[in-house]
């Protein structure tokens, strides 16, 4: 299948080279762009523990020469990815890994003790609200935020052509900030009727739910919440 590959530019290229192993023709359209934010490295000092749910937030803190100072603190992930990044990163082996956000919550109540405090590093956008769903537990939280993901303001024209043509089989959406931004590009280059033609690999059933405007014909979603179950999808 020729696949539209969304991710941000730094992910993209290997995501591409996993769907090309499977045997498909990927495209590459990101749809977001990290910026680094500029905060107060302060922020991160009053607390017990981080949580990072993002590579990207590792990326940011290493553009910003933040990283070496968190080494002392235990750390929790989202994503196995990310908690790989975060241990080539030189931070400690996070004490709980989860797929998504509301998992990796569950996890942090039932392992760490009422009080310990956390501070969510992220980016501006947040798919859930794992500060406030921690601070309900009384483990009081703050999110701090160290970057930004930048939406593409328009599809390039060869990407725009293979919609339009039916030349593009699907489209492969890993967030839903990615799916939400795809959808608004369809109806701004009036290419919703085209696009709601084309099969949709979803990574979640919240990604998925960003396309209901769009009333595709054809939306798949994974198994679990992560790349790899993904890339099973598009088997």
């Amino acid at each position: 299948m020729r696949l539209l590959v969304t991710r941000a530019e730094q992910d993209a290229a290997p995501f591409a080279g996993e769907l090309r192993e499977l045997g498909h023709e990927p495209v590459l359209q990101p749809l977001i762009e990290l910026r680094a934010l500029d905060f107060d490295a302060a922020e991160l000092e009053n607390t017990d523990a981080l949580i990072v749910t993002s590579g990207n937030t590792l990326r940011a803190l290493e553009q910003a020469g933040a990283i070496g100072g968190l080494a002392r603190f235990p750390i929790y992930c989202v994503g196995d990815a990310t908690a790989r990044r975060a241990r080539h990163c030189g931070l400690q082996k996070p004490l709980a890994v989860a797929d998504t956000g509301e998992q990796l919550a569950a996890a942090i109540v039932a392992q760490a003790a009422p009080g310990t405090r956390f501070v969510h590093v992220a980016g501006e956008h947040l798919s859930f609200d794992i500060v406030g769903e921690l601070t309900s537990h009384g483990m009081p939280s703050r999110s701090l935020a160290v970057y930004v993901m930048q939406a593409a303001e328009a599809f390039k024209p060869d990407i725009a052509d293979m919609i339009e043509r039916g030349t593009l089989d699907g489209v492969t959406l890993l967030s839903p900030r990615t799916a939400e931004i795809y959808v608004s590009l369809c109806h701004r280059h009036r290419l919703a009727e085209c696009a709601k033609k084309l099969s949709y690999f979803c990574i979640s059933e919240t990604v998925a739910q960003q396309l209901r405007t769009l009333e595709p014909r054809g939306v798949y979603i994974s198994e679990r919440p992560n790349r790899k179950a993904l890339l099973d999808l598009v088997r």
